[in-house]
């Protein structure tokens, strides 16, 4: 059985844009499920977990989600189905932030949209922190990163759709890949409130 695993990895930036910023000690979503596309415009995906209610996930806590067997192949393409509010912990005290504080925040916005998979129809989130959106993590560099982080990518978009995925997962024989999230840096202390922004990610081949 192959094993997807959440590692959640720091590393420090040198340099004085990070002065308002930190790393996050913990990130917590909550996940109805997780599917991969062979393709960076993640269609026609492949889920490897599913629950009927959320799940909470802190990705910084190196949790076990799911262990579905997709078949051999390159996946540039990670879905995930959750609610838009997330909370995070500041691993410093920095601007508006506080060490080890739990914040909440609703990551899609009313004037944002999402979408599921291979729907051409997408709706709009609401103010609150209960909308179930689609987070596109992708390798496709046509419009990597920023905006629209909840609707699938298009190559034909002038936005930038989905998050940047920095390395594919590649299932050969029997292998087992963790799936790495880096908040470095993520939280964001330079305004009133304290926020958080995307962190990395990418695949990591077990031994």
């Amino acid at each position: 059985m192959r094993i997807l695993k959440l590692l959640g990895l720091g590393v420090f930036f040198l340099g004085s844009s990070a002065m308002a910023f930190t790393n996050a000690s913990s990130l917590k979503l909550q996940v109805y499920s997780v599917m991969l596309s062979t393709s960076p415009m993640c269609t026609s995906p492949v889920t490897v977990f599913s629950n009927t209610t959320p799940t909470e996930v802190d990705f910084m806590a190196t949790p076990t989600l799911g262990g579905g067997n997709p078949a051999d192949g390159t996946y540039p393409c990670v879905i995930i189905k959750m609610l838009d509010g997330i909370k995070f912990k500041p691993s410093a005290t920095t601007g508006s932030c506080t060490a080890n504080q739990e914040y909440t925040d609703s990551v899609c916005q009313a004037s944002e949209q999402t979408n599921a998979p291979d729907s051409s129809t997408p709706f709009s989130c609401t103010s609150g922190a209960t909308d179930v959106v689609y987070l596109y993590i992708t390798t496709d560099k046509t419009n990597p990163g920023g905006g629209h982080a909840f609707e699938q990518p298009t190559s034909s978009s002038a936005h930038a759709y989905g998050v940047p995925l920095t390395t594919p997962l590649v299932v050969s024989g029997p292998t087992r890949s963790k799936f790495v999230v880096r908040a470095t840096n993520s939280v964001d202390g330079s305004n009133p409130t304290c926020g958080m922004n995307a962190p990395t990610f990418d695949f990591q081949r077990l031994p």
